[in-house]
């Protein structure tokens, strides 16, 4: 299942954040594997929220760029998409690296190619494929929402962003759900307010809240050990309200299926 996760603007949604949270539990509380990429230049937050800060070799010689060189040559195999990932929790999560290249035309342009086949590749051998997209009017997402099985389109808690999208954005409902990140419940703005104001809205929305320490953890490169050790014995008011809400994003996405038990 492809399911792509976008912002109609930048810095302002923690697009990265809630992505990252709903795919690892995902993982965790539904036993399934799970695959992650993003077709962002020049941007690697995704991979230091769960590596931490990158060393000059840490990338080499595999991530998008390698998937893109292969794919040209000869279709992608399981082996191969591994090999360009970096793995965690028994294999069952990957995450690919993003480009190197320099050069954002150049970037585009290969990716415009290529992203679609890969996309498809790693979809045939992972249960959940997660893709970060470039927010706003990009073309190579656009591409990638055209393909995906679903859509996750992730606003601020800003009514203003929100008006622009339905004015300016006509995706298909049918696989569109959306979610509000670094939600504070005590907003004017809260969830029932605003799916009473937009009622497309209504029942295909959760809540991201803001939480300092996943927040911390993803600028410390932890954002795994957050969430398995949060997931096992969560503690304090905010953390539980945080997992409460990211389960039930997950619960939104992928409807009430069942893991088969505890973390291993």
């Amino acid at each position: 299942m492809k399911i792509a996760f976008w912002s109609p603007e930048a810095g302002h949604s923690g697009t990265t954040g809630s992505m990252l949270a709903i795919a690892l539990l995902s993982c965790l509380k539904l036993k399934k594997s799970v695959f992650l990429l993003h077709n962002q230049f020049m941007d690697r937050s995704m991979e230091k929220a769960v590596f931490g800060n990158e060393t000059a070799d840490m990338y080499e010689d595999i991530g998008l760029d390698s998937l893109a060189r292969n794919i040209k040559v000869s279709p992608l195999t399981e082996d191969i998409i591994n090999n360009s990932s970096m793995s965690l929790y028994k294999d069952m999560i990957h995450i690919l690296p993003g480009t190197a290249k320099e050069n954002k035309n150049l970037f585009e342009k290969d990716i415009s190619i290529t992203i679609p086949s890969i996309i498809n590749a790693v979809n045939s051998f992972y249960d959940l494929t997660f893709v970060n997209l470039a927010a706003g009017a990009d073309i190579n997402s656009s591409k990638i929402m055209e393909e995906a099985d679903l859509i996750v389109v992730t606003f601020a808690q800003d009514k203003n962003m929100i008006d622009k999208y339905f004015s300016k954005y006509h995706l298909p409902e049918e696989k569109t759900l959306y979610l509000i990140g670094k939600y504070n419940c005590k907003s004017r703005y809260n969830l029932k307010n605003l799916e009473r104001c937009y009622p497309k809205l209504k029942n295909k929305t959760e809540a991201i809240p803001y939480n300092v320490g996943f927040m911390d953890a993803m600028a410390d490169g932890k954002v795994m050990q957050f969430i398995v050790k949060n997931l096992v014995n969560c503690k304090g008011d905010n953390n539980k309200i945080f997992f409460k809400k990211i389960n039930k994003a997950v619960d939104l996405l992928f409807g009430n299926e069942k893991g088969a038990g505890e973390i291993q």
